[in-house]
């Protein structure tokens, strides 16, 4: 499933969401991440394609390049 590219990474794609606001209301009540703004997730996030948390520099064949 994965890429050998690692230029094509979740943060570079339209899927990926690691807006603090958006992982807040995606996590709502969840107290195990302390605050999608904390330091420890750093810019991991939600693939939308795959519907997992995952870290911001994995990738996968769903790659679709977000505009910049």
């Amino acid at each position: 499933m994965r890429k050998t590219s690692r230029e094509n990474i979740c943060l570079k794609c339209l899927n990926f969401r690691n807006n603090p606001v958006y992982l807040e209301a995606a996590f709502k009540g969840w107290t195990a991440l302390g605050s999608a703004y904390g330091s420890t997730r750093k810019d991991d996030g939600i693939c939308l394609e795959n519907d997992v948390y995952l870290s911001a520099y994995d990738w996968c064949d769903h790659f679709s390049r977000a505009a910049s």
